[in-house]
């Protein structure tokens, strides 16, 4: 509440307005005082205009606050509608990208050119910069949402037109035939039997990494040669793992096994059943891909750093896990496999999933569709009041005219 009085100076009679306000970062009263009114009603407009402002800062008085401690609430709000493992990650992409760039910065400071910097240093440093471009300006629309602050300086932002990736592509997305079949049999010729059955699975049956390294011996059937997935492997950052639900309930499936790949597995849990017995463990889960040490399942990491090394090793187009069951879906279209089989077996929600990521057609089966038009072509017609050829007899015309 403001008090007036009127106070006396060699320059005439004045207003003066005593006022009590509220600091907005530390919430603490402070009385203050303004001069110089020459009019009453100018001192009531000033006092107004002061309680407005206190009125709109202590409503976003958090943008006061500093990003990391706002991103501390967003973070506790979203957890709860997301899988541990979604959680875990998106946690460690803040700590890496997001944190070092805003996170001690106050939300009120952060304008709209830091954002777009941001936005232009990302699409440098990772091809799909854009999903961490999302969860940092998140941030913001809830700090918006909240009444922390007014707008967000990410909005009018804009993405760049090109990037450095796009120029550059060294890594193969996924094999041809003639490579995943290579890389099998330099596989069985020079590694493990674990290590084999691994990514022979990995590869013919299009798993995602977690679901692979989730697999218990109880989840291989011998009477129907299927394997059953259930479930997928998280470790937090304590080390510990979890097993969770699957990505979706499109995820939860039976794969029928070749024959190969069904002995394999099974001559690998008879490996894994001597280890168990020569140590005398008894264990709460039996994982058929595990550590010798510990009887536990790989971390996540451990698939992807051998393959890469496998791929340095055999002189192979370097991939990762994903592009191993992106190589299993390539190859069943190749193969002639309906879409809709190719979407149960690798467990996807949408069938547009399916289509805008493995509908790459590889080189073989567009050579097999340019023979087939051809032969279509060059196939006799019945007569009609045309002459029709073929593309070959239009060509030897062409070069031996009458």
């Amino acid at each position: 509440m403001a008090s007036f009085s009127k106070y006396k100076t060699t320059e005439g009679e004045f207003w003066m307005i005593r006022i009590t306000l509220t600091d907005p970062v530390t919430r603490e009263k402070r009385k203050t005082s303004r001069r110089g009114f020459k009019k009453l009603s100018e001192a009531k407009l000033a006092a107004k205009q002061l309680e407005a402002q206190e009125a709109r800062l202590g409503k976003n008085m958090k943008s006061h606050y500093f990003y990391k401690d706002i991103f501390l609430e967003f973070e506790e709000e979203y957890s709860k509608h997301l899988k541990p493992s979604t959680i875990y990650r998106k946690s460690v992409d803040f700590k890496k990208w997001i944190l070092p760039t805003f996170g001690n910065k106050r939300l009120k400071d952060i304008t709209k050119r830091d954002c777009q910097k941001y936005i232009d240093f990302m699409s440098t440093q990772l091809k799909s910069y854009k999903p961490l471009v999302i969860q940092a300006r998140n941030v913001f629309d809830f700090a918006v949402r909240n009444d922390y602050i007014e707008s967000s300086p990410f909005n009018n932002t804009v993405y760049p037109k090109t990037t450095i990736f796009e120029e550059d592509e060294k890594l193969e997305k996924f094999w041809n035939k003639e490579q995943s079949l290579y890389f099998l049999e330099k596989l069985k010729e020079t590694d493990t039997l674990k290590r084999y059955a691994l990514f022979r699975t990995l590869l013919l049956t299009g798993m995602r990494k977690g679901e692979l390294l989730a697999l218990q011996e109880s989840d291989l059937h011998d009477k129907t040669h299927t394997i059953s997935i259930t479930k997928t492997l998280f470790y937090d950052e304590d080390g510990n793992f979890q097993l969770l639900k699957p990505k979706t309930s499109s995820s939860v499936r039976d794969i029928h096994l070749d024959p190969e790949t069904f002995e394999i597995l099974k001559n690998l849990i008879r490996q894994n059943k001597k280890l168990r017995l020569m140590s005398g463990e008894k264990l709460k889960y039996n994982f058929i891909f595990i550590k010798e040490t510990s009887f536990e399942p790989f971390r996540n990491s451990y698939v992807n750093e051998v393959l890469n090394k496998l791929c340095k090793r055999f002189d192979l187009p370097r991939i990762t896990v994903h592009g191993l069951r992106h190589s299993c879906a390539s190859l069943l279209f190749a193969a002639g496999v309906d879409i809709k089989v190719v979407q149960k077996l690798l467990g996807h929600a949408h069938i547009e999933t399916t289509m805008n990521i493995y509908t790459h057609v590889t080189t073989e089966t567009i050579e097999k569709t340019t023979d087939l038009l051809i032969d279509y072509l060059n196939e006799p017609t019945k007569k009609s009041s045309g002459s029709h050829m073929g593309v070959t007899e239009l060509k030897k015309q062409k070069n031996h005219p009458n």
